[in-house]
């Protein structure tokens, strides 16, 4: 099969951005990250190209570009070196810009790209966990099995943007009914191979919501795409705050296996809601500024060195690890490409498309609760094409409604 010039620049231009787990600490992480820099530079070079035609660009694209500026000043602020986060910054902007000038110039050709991309990763990652199942191609550092894409927690974040992406070209006719269940079907016995308490309950959140949809809804008009967002939060304060798990401690511990702490988690939660109050506006920086993973600690006794040591954390959830690096200046622009994400999808003449995409942002937001999904490009994936859809479906069916 002859693989068009045009479809090798995508493939250098957007792979290395799409980094697999389990090649860490290996010489091929050191090739893909100098591949991922040769891109970066190509990909500016390929912006500039096309500048005349940015502010044809979705408003998403930008509020994830200005959520990176704004943890650049909550760094300076508290006055940590911003040479990691001014890296970041620019790789992440040239990521989601050159995604969306392809998105915007070839439209379902790019999606279908996409799809491919993501595809090889899902059935890779489904080969590693058959293969390789409880072993994992290697072990992070809390002995956690790491398979082909991610350890069990982060695969949530790549399924769910595949799931869309599989859907919508299914609809559109560009992908066989077989292709369409095979692919649906492994990669949803992967996330439940994978054990992970966070994908399972955001998975099932997310194909309940489609069933409801699909099924349920007799006037066959698209769900009201806020109110995954609405949920999520609703759902997220409601744990995170008010604890209302540890009144169904019967439950999590007979479906999950884990305590009403969700395996420590509300001790990190504590603290990140400590420090919030403290740096509310500018948060304390990126703790990666100090080579350190997190501002929140647990104390381990060591083996090795017969003594008790402080473990830098995460805040394992999404808002709380937002405010407490970057605050409320961070915080914003994190909403705010949500909501553009949504405004362009409002214009989505097919309400199946509207539907998955609801069901997803729950599910994302349902992962947000306990894990982090950013700053991982599958969930930008999703944002952009989201975004873009209403531009490239060519099989419109019921009609808009202004109001949802």
């Amino acid at each position: 099969m002859k693989i068009k010039k045009e479809t090798i620049v995508w493939i250098f231009l957007i792979v290395p951005f799409f980094y697999p787990s389990s090649i860490a600490d290996t010489s091929l992480s050191s090739i893909w990250y100098y591949w991922k820099l040769c891109a970066v530079a190509c990909g500016v070079i390929y912006i500039f190209k096309r500048i005349k035609k940015i502010k044809c660009l979705e408003k998403s694209t930008w509020f994830i570009i200005v959520m990176y500026i704004m943890q650049i000043i909550a760094s300076a602020i508290n006055k940590l070196d911003i040479l990691y986060d001014f890296k970041t910054a620019v790789m992440m902007g040239v990521f989601v810009l050159v995604v969306s000038f392809l998105l915007y110039e070839y439209g379902n050709r790019a999606i279908l790209f996409f799809y491919r991309l993501v595809n090889v990763f899902i059935w890779l990652n489904f080969l590693s966990v058959i293969f390789l199942y409880g072993r994992g191609i290697a072990r992070d550092s809390y002995d956690t099995a790491i398979y082909f894409w991610s350890t069990k927690n982060h695969i949530i974040s790549l399924t769910i943007v595949y799931l869309v992406i599989i859907f919508y070209l299914y609809n559109e006719n560009y992908i066989h009914k077989k292709g369409f269940l095979s692919g649906v079907s492994v990669a949803t016995i992967a996330v439940f191979l994978m054990e992970s308490s966070t994908a399972i309950t955001a998975l099932i959140v997310l194909g309940v919501f489609m069933w409801y949809c699909t099924v349920c809804n007799k006037r066959k008009k698209p769900a009201n795409m806020k109110a995954g967002i609405v949920i999520g939060v609703i759902a997220d304060v409601a744990i995170v705050v008010f604890r209302v798990q540890e009144k169904l401690g019967l439950f999590i511990g007979t479906i999950f296996g884990k305590d009403t702490t969700l395996t420590g988690r509300t001790d990190l939660w504590d603290q990140a809601l400590e420090l919030i109050g403290i740096h509310f506006l500018y948060g304390k920086g990126d703790s990666y500024a100090l080579n350190q993973y997190g501002w929140l600690t647990k104390t381990y006794w060591n083996d090795k060195t017969q003594i008790l040591e402080d473990v830098y954390f995460v805040a394992h959830n999404q808002f709380l690890e937002v405010l407490v690096n970057g605050g409320i200046i961070c915080l914003i622009p994190f909403l705010l490409f949500f909501y553009s994400m949504i405004k362009s999808a409002r214009k989505i003449r097919n309400y199946n498309y509207k539907n998955i995409i609801a069901a997803a942002i729950l599910g994302y937001f349902i992962a947000m609760i306990t894990d982090l999904i950013t700053p991982y490009e599958p969930l930008y994936l999703f944002i952009l094409i989201s975004s873009y859809i209403y531009m490239c479906e060519k099989r419109p069916v019921g009609r808009m409604k202004k109001d949802e």
